[in-house]
């Protein structure tokens, strides 16, 4: 049956916003309702939610917009007022590059300056930007030389920490962990490197959070399917020389209009993001299909031209 999803059907995701605070989930499981966003369009799609709290307590949320179509995603944004309700998020264009996009990552150094990362593999690294008079600017990679795959970072104590898979090392399995004096790098490698190989619960599903005096890594479970779940990930070593965690919660896709699937896991403020996953068989899909893969190849085709 996967399979057949695989080659005949459409992976349409969505955002949904539940009525609990992440630690909550961690403590009982999703018990709330889950309120899910308009769609775009029948072929348009948002997933990977994530979010950034102001200072005065208004909520940016970020997500992956994606055409089916052309198969190439981009960074859009949402701009959610204090007490506001995110699942009123009206999404817009924030940042747009010839690549396809994914996994928006928004963090605060510690000057207060808003940075923002994404998956950008197809460019052999992951890319950051820098927060300006409200505009987002191109500053030098995350990281480089590598297809970064779901970059989450952490600010630790001492250093900051980046937790990613790589597109040419089974991604869905391999955990990669680095650290580094400041966002910016230079990284330093993990000694265990990778930390975890498991499909079921190594590759990231959002930011890493608190709950009840513990730090909580959000995982994919891809050990059946790509985003066939999340699993809550209580992490109870991490520094140079070693990393333990061990799961505490799994979360299966919501019963609902997007049972098929779910891989983000979002703190925003007293509610979760999540995504949601179904499956569609539209007439048009192999047409689409072979689109989205002559696209796919020619933007790899530029970024090899000299």
């Amino acid at each position: 049956m996967e399979r057949f999803r695989q080659l005949f059907g459409v992976e349409d995701w969505n955002i949904g916003v539940v009525g609990q605070p992440a630690a909550d989930v961690v403590r009982q499981g999703i018990v709330a309702p889950v309120r899910w966003l308009p769609k775009p369009s029948r072929w348009e799609m948002l997933a990977d939610p994530s979010c950034h709290v102001r200072p005065d307590g208004g909520l940016t949320l970020f997500a992956e917009w994606l055409d089916h179509w052309t198969g190439r995603g981009e960074i859009w944004a949402a701009e959610i007022a204090a007490g506001g309700d995110p699942a009123g998020a009206d999404f817009r264009p924030a940042v747009v590059t010839p690549v396809h996009m994914s996994y928006p990552f928004p963090f605060t150094d510690a000057d207060g300056s808003r940075w923002l990362t994404a998956e950008t593999w197809e460019a052999g690294a992951a890319p950051l930007w820098h927060e300006v008079d409200g505009e987002w600017r191109p500053a030098s990679p995350l990281f480089s030389g590598r297809p970064v795959v779901d970059p989450t970072l952490w600010r630790g104590t001492d250093r900051w920490w980046l937790f990613c898979t790589f597109e040419d090392d089974l991604p869905n399995a391999r955990l990669h962990l680095f650290h580094a004096a400041v966002p910016q790098g230079p990284w330093q490698p993990h000694p265990a490197n990778p930390v975890k190989t498991d499909p079921g619960s190594s590759r990231p599903a959002g930011p890493l959070f608190e709950a009840d005096g513990v730090l909580i890594r959000p995982a994919q479970d891809c050990s059946r399917t790509y985003g066939g779940g999340v699993v809550l990930n209580a992490v109870r070593r991490l520094d140079p020389e070693g990393f333990v965690e061990e799961a505490c919660r799994r979360l299966a896709p919501v019963p609902g209009p997007f049972p098929d699937g779910l891989h983000t896991f979002c703190p925003a403020g007293q509610a979760t993001l999540i995504d949601g996953k179904r499956w569609r068989f539209p007439a048009l899909q192999l047409l689409c299909k072979w689109n989205v893969s002559r696209l796919a190849r020619a933007r790899q085709r530029r970024l090899r031209s000299p």
